[in-house]
């Protein structure tokens, strides 16, 4: 059983705008066709196509709705397949999933279906990221972007937050040890590339049981503007100011009331002073991808 579930303002009403089409190719398909009304009811939406006993959930969006319906599919066996209309497509790119919409679609419905790791953040779970600071500022400030073309909405998100951004004092607590000081962000990644394309943890993969752990330690406003372009080609690795960590586990504790962001959407306001953990969940989510494109598979787990 197929069904489709598209969301109908993600990439600014990107998805809305492609609506007599996606009707089209559903009934092409044979497959069932839901709308969601909010971010709840994507989640609830997703749970109930589990329930029903969907195979396959063609889910129609970017990061942010793969990440409300993700919070429905969790731990079950029916597989989310990515039709990328969203701002940032992010899970999509490293699924190997063509930007075309008709051939997105054939691909999600012939392409086989593949296990990957989730994050778990209290009772939610991020796919590709969860992270506090700087980053999760700039996620904040994309969805209150209304005017912004979608192209430079990340590129200008960054610089308008950083004019008023303060980097924080955290306590980082990973599997290997404690990381403190006053940092940018902390970010624990599942996958390559966040934010419409920036490779922040370029060897991150999204079934080895491990997350990449980055540290930005707090740097000069002009110095991250001058490291800021190379993320896209993954080429800051190795700057002075940015730690790279290998875990199972991460615990953040932040000294001043900040959103920790995953997938683009806020997941929890932590209080300062208040630590909290986000931890690996192993095969916590069923996927459509072929893995050809893919970065998954190729690191070893230990």
């Amino acid at each position: 059983m197929i069904r489709f579930l598209v969301n109908p303002a993600a990439g600014r009403g990107a998805a809305h705008a492609r609506f007599t089409d996606l009707r089209i190719l559903a009934s092409q398909a044979g497959a069932g066709f839901v709308v969601s009304r909010d971010t709840a009811d994507l989640a609830a939406q997703a749970r109930r196509a589990a329930e029903d006993g969907v195979e396959r959930l063609l889910v129609v969006g970017g990061d942010g709705t793969a990440h409300h319906a993700a919070q429905g599919l969790a731990g079950t066996p029916c597989a989310l397949a990515m039709v990328p209309l969203g701002t940032g497509n992010d899970l999509a790119a490293t699924l190997g999933v063509p930007r075309d919409l008709a051939a997105a679609v054939r691909y999600s419905l012939t392409a086989p279906v593949r296990r990957i790791d989730l994050i778990r953040v209290g009772e939610a779970v991020c796919i590709g990221y969860a992270g506090v600071g700087f980053d999760s500022e700039v996620a904040r400030a994309v969805q209150e972007m209304r005017r912004v073309p979608q192209p430079l909405v990340y590129p200008w998100a960054v610089i308008s937050t950083l004019i008023r951004f303060q980097p924080p004092r955290m306590q980082v607590v990973h599997d290997g040890g404690v990381w403190e000081g006053r940092a940018m962000f902390a970010n624990a990644c599942n996958l390559p590339r966040l934010g419409g394309g920036m490779r922040l943890a370029p060897e991150a993969r999204i079934d080895d049981g491990l997350l990449d752990l980055v540290i930005v330690k707090a740097i000069p406003r002009r110095t991250l503007l001058a490291v800021f372009p190379k993320v896209y080609a993954g080429k800051h690795v190795g700057h002075p100011a940015i730690e790279m960590i290998r875990t199972r586990k991460v615990c953040f504790t932040v000294d001043r009331e900040m959103w920790i962001y995953g997938g683009g959407e806020p997941v929890r306001l932590t209080a300062g002073g208040e630590a909290v953990a986000a931890d690996v969940v192993p095969g916590g989510l069923a996927v459509v991808s072929s893995g050809e494109s893919s970065p998954a598979g190729g690191r070893a787990s230990g």
